[in-house]
């Protein structure tokens, strides 16, 4: 697997499993990924990386990968970069000179969730009211 198609997935599914779970979970009296304002003091790199203005929360995904890049003289194919595998199927009868090497990739991607609906409107009136008593 391809590198971007294994960070593609990995967002996709992040995002999908949050957004199947809110409505169950908010069902048994929780929220997932509410919309906070603030953190505890001193616990913020513990909850979430950012607050975007819309009140979604922003996390730092963190990555680390180990990669290989497989060259190969056959056929004039060049050197490509994938995610290493357990296992590593080869095709016999194939003349030419391989080698490959192992390394780790570490990185983070921001990610906002999508937010819990119901958190999202207490949000938006919190908002509301603080923006009408400012302007008073």
């Amino acid at each position: 697997m391809d590198i971007k198609d294994f960070v593609k997935e990995a967002l996709l599914q992040i995002t999908a499993g949050v957004k199947d779970a809110q409505e169950q979970v908010r069902d048994s009296g929780g929220y997932v990924n509410p919309s906070v304002v603030a953190s505890a003091p001193g616990k913020a790199e513990m909850a979430h990386f950012a607050l975007m203005e819309s009140g979604q929360n922003v996390f730092l995904v963190d990555f680390d990968v180990a990669v290989s890049v497989a060259e190969s003289t056959e056929g004039g194919a060049g050197a490509k970069l994938a995610v290493a595998s357990l296992f590593s199927l080869q095709a016999g009868g194939k003349a030419g000179a391989t080698s490959e090497s192992t390394s780790r990739i570490k990185f983070k991607v921001p990610l906002a969730l999508p937010l819990d609906s119901a958190s999202k409107q207490a949000f938006d009136a919190a908002r509301r009211r603080d923006d009408e008593m400012v302007n008073r």
